[in-house]
């Protein structure tokens, strides 16, 4: 068994929106990184394998400087844009090198402090290190949750109505529902996790689904600042196989979408952003009231 490592120091900013607004790590803040790649072969190098692994090794620290220093690592690539955890770095690190490095087995990331300080360096501060491997990871192996080709067929939106409280003191404010269906054979996949939640990061024995459509529940506040919100959301899944082929008739209806959890599917995201109403529109009275 031989094992060679390959170590780069940086410092860069990202965040990670999957977590709640007011988490310190929701928003752009900097820290000091380190990287490793972790060669392992069972036998030692044939000497092709030995010229490409010390090649790439010594690329890698120019790349490191080049690529990951001082910049804003959610803008590196579109699988990190929404949430750009050391995980997922480590991911897509392993996917950028993997071809250039034989026997790249993993690649451990360290980043945020464990006492929850990120801005800054703190000397000594113990940090977090994360591991990726490609055999740990939910995705490999199994359908690919690219959702490149997703196309909306239709959209529907109306005004409803929400109930509150008990009886004698009910309150009822207006709510814009949004329901989004998609057009045959360009469905988003994802996966089902416990909570009735829609994922693209879950256990690896997690039910792959077909979205056939996802609804959005919008509600308005005031305070501190006029804003519309999503308060509920919901879909209509069917099982699929790993081959994305539908398992009928196994169906799941109602399942929730919008967690604070870090992997809700980006593409859920942005359709909850896409059709969320403009601050400045202000919701008309509650339809039971102009029918009373």
């Amino acid at each position: 068994m031989m094992t060679l490592t390959r170590e780069g120091e940086f410092t860069a900013v990202h965040s990670q929106q999957g977590l709640p607004s007011w988490h310190e790590c929701h928003h752009p803040h900097g820290h000091r990184w380190t990287v490793r790649l972790e060669v392992v072969a069972k036998d030692n190098l044939t000497e092709d394998e030995s010229v490409a692994v010390h090649t790439a090794l010594a690329e890698f620290d120019t790349w490191v400087d080049a690529e990951l220093a001082h910049q804003y690592l959610n803008k590196l690539d579109d699988s990190l844009t929404g949430n750009c955890s050391p995980w997922e770095l480590g991911r897509w690190i392993f996917a950028t090198w993997s071809d250039r490095v034989p026997h790249l087995a993993a690649v451990h990331v360290q980043g945020p402090l464990k006492d929850g300080r990120s801005r800054g360096s703190v000397p000594g501060g113990e940090r977090y290190e994360v591991t990726y491997r490609p055999e740990d990871d939910p995705r490999y192996g199994r359908y690919p949750l690219h959702n490149d080709a997703i196309e909306v067929a239709e959209v529907v939106a109306s005004w409803g109505e929400l109930w509150m409280g008990p009886d004698g003191a009910r309150t009822v404010e207006t709510v814009r529902n949004v329901k989004v269906r998609f057009v045959d054979g360009h469905q988003p996949y994802a996966r089902w996790h416990g909570g009735n939640v829609l994922t693209d990061w879950a256990a690896p024995d997690a039910q792959l689904l077909r979205v056939e459509s996802v609804s959005f529940e919008y509600r308005y506040t005031t305070w501190p600042a006029p804003v519309w919100w999503s308060g509920i959301a919901g879909a209509e899944t069917l099982y699929a196989n790993e081959s994305g082929q539908v398992i009928e008739p196994r169906r799941e209806r109602s399942l929730a979408t919008m967690g604070m959890g870090e992997g809700v599917p980006a593409w859920v995201r942005s359709l909850e952003r896409a059709h969320r109403p403009a601050a400045e529109e202000v919701p008309p009275p509650p339809p039971s009231a102009a029918r009373s």
